[in-house]
C-alpha cells in the first residue's frame, strides 16, 4: 500500500485542447486503438452558455469528443470561436495536446480549497443552469504541468453514460458517434443528477 495519498484522487480524465477534432481523433483510432469516440458536434449546449474567465463572462464555442482508454476518459477540445478561454491561451502560448486532468472530486470543497492551498489558481468556471456546484479549472504553479479540472461529483452519472455508449458500441461501422450537442447526449442517455 502506498503511503502517498494524492489530494484528489486518480485523475479521470486526460484533456487535450487541439486545433482539429476531426483530425485528432483519427489519430487516437487509429494510432492508439482508442474508440469510438463520441464527437459533440456543437459542444456542450445551443446556445452556448455562458461561462467564466479569470472573473469575466464570456462565450465559449466547442466541438468535443470523449472515448476512453481503460478506464480514462480523453476528452479532445477544439474552440470553434476567438473568445477568452484556457483553450485559447493554451494555443496561443505554441502549445497542442495534453492541457488538463480531470478529476470528478467526491467532495468538491475539500477539493477547492486543497488545490487553492496548494498554489493552483482558479481561472475558469463552468456554472450550469440547476447544478449548484461549477466545473472549475486551476493553473499549476510554475511549471508542475497541465491545468487541473475539478468536476462536481453529481457529473458522474454523465461520464458513466458517455462509458456505457463507448462501451456499448458494436464495432461496426465508423468508430465515431455523433451528437448535436453535450446537453442532447445527456437527455438522450436519460443522465439524472443527484
Amino acid at each position: 500500500m502506498s503511503p502517498l495519498h494524492p489530494i484528489l484522487g486518480p485523475a479521470t480524465q486526460l484533456g487535450f485542447v487541439v486545433r482539429d477534432v476531426e483530425a485528432a481523433m483519427r489519430h487516437w483510432i487509429e494510432v492508439f486503438g482508442v474508440g469510438p469516440f463520441i464527437c459533440m458536434e456543437r459542444g456542450v449546449s445551443q446556445p452556448p452558455a455562458v461561462t467564466w474567465m479569470r472573473g469575466r463572462p464570456v462565450t465559449v464555442e466547442l466541438k468535443l469528443a470523449f472515448g476512453f482508454m481503460g478506464d480514462v476518459q480523453i476528452e479532445l477540445i477544439q474552440q470553434t470561436n476567438d473568445a477568452p478561454s484556457p483553450y485559447t491561451e493554451f494555443l496561443a502560448a505554441g502549445r497542442e495536446g495534453l492541457q488538463h486532468f480531470g478529476f470528478w472530486a467526491p467532495d468538491h470543497a475539500r477539493a477547492t480549497q486543497a488545490v487553492e492551498a496548494a498554489g493552483y489558481e482558479r481561472v475558469y468556471e463552468i456554472r450550469v443552469a440547476g447544478q449548484d456546484l461549477p466545473i472549475i479549472y486551476y493553473q499549476s504553479p510554475a511549471l508542475y504541468g497541465p491545468m487541473l479540472e475539478i468536476v462536481p461529483p453529481k457529473w458522474r452519472r454523465s461520464r458513466e453514460a458517455v462509458k456505457a455508449a463507448v462501451d456499448g458500441w458494436s464495432g461496426a461501422g465508423e468508430p465515431v458517434i455523433r451528437i448535436d450537442t453535450y446537453a442532447d447526449f445527456i437527455a438522450r442517455a436519460g443522465v439524472t443528477f443527484d
